[in-house]
């Protein structure tokens, strides 16, 4: 299963709608994550993402002129109602493919500017992170975390590090890290030019397959956003038979795969 993560940054103007659109038919994933959808283009969005394969779409209904959360996938999806989050709960939206017991939070945690936004989401977080561990539930948080660890900057130490690290204590995998032990690659690049790995992809110890992720720096490099986009492939395991052990993973980009 291939999961793509997206900060549009503002919604993605009508400019750069096209080359959005062709990005994530380039990277062709299964299930598409986009933050900072705008409820503004829902239509338009929505129509273009179901010509390309995407007839199962969903969003986490923010306020007008708001960032939100939109995620749509090729198969059918059950969107998993939590309160847990009372400001700005538009930034935090949880999926669970049809048929699967695999859960995908996809989150947006607010900047340095809203200080008790971000400590309530965190906390939210925290709670939800051990709550799948305890019941070592299959999940994956996605998103931008507006944080990273000290080797994830090229400058001033992020706000809220020590929540993250927090997690991976817990035993959940950065699972870009996991193949990129000593790299430094960033995803978003401050007015001053510094460089900061904010978005991320973590699984809970529970899922035992073969995971892998990219960060593919050419749409933000080109002005489709100020953002990377972040691929995240969970691969199939190999039963006693040699065959795949789940339909619901396909083999993506990683090691020793070819890249679409």
């Amino acid at each position: 299963m291939r999961i793509m993560e997206w900060n549009l940054q503002y919604g993605g103007s009508q400019e750069r709608f096209p080359g959005i659109l062709e990005a994530v038919r380039r990277h062709n994933p299964d299930l598409l994550v986009l933050l900072e959808f705008r409820p503004e283009k829902v239509i338009e969005v929505s129509l273009s993402l179901a010509a390309l394969g995407y007839p199962y779409i969903l969003n986490s209904q923010p306020p007008p002129r708001t960032n939100g959360i939109l995620m749509a996938s090729k198969t059918a999806l059950r969107q998993l109602q939590d309160h847990r989050v009372s400001t700005s709960p538009h930034r935090w939206m949880e999926v669970s493919p049809e048929g699967s017991d695999l859960r995908v939070l996809a989150v947006h945690i607010p900047g340095a500017s809203d200080l008790s936004g971000k400590l309530e989401h965190w906390r939210a977080l925290m709670d939800y992170a051990q709550e799948a561990v305890d019941a070592q539930s299959r999940a994956v948080i996605i998103g931008d975390l507006n944080t990273g660890l000290a080797q994830d900057t090229e400058g001033t130490p992020f706000l809220g590090q020590e929540h993250l690290s927090s997690l991976l204590d817990m035993g959940w995998r950065d699972v870009w890290r996991e193949y990129h032990r000593v790299g430094r690659e960033y995803s978003w690049y401050s007015s001053s030019g510094k460089g900061m790995r904010t978005d991320h992809a973590l699984a809970s110890p529970h899922i035992h397959h073969p995971m892998w992720a990219k960060y593919s720096h050419h749409e933000r490099e080109t002005g489709l956003s100020d953002h990377s986009v972040l691929i995240m492939d969970i691969m199939p395991r190999m039963n006693e038979s040699g065959s795949r052990s789940s339909p619901l993973f396909r083999i993506g980009e990683g090691p020793g795969c070819s890249s679409s």
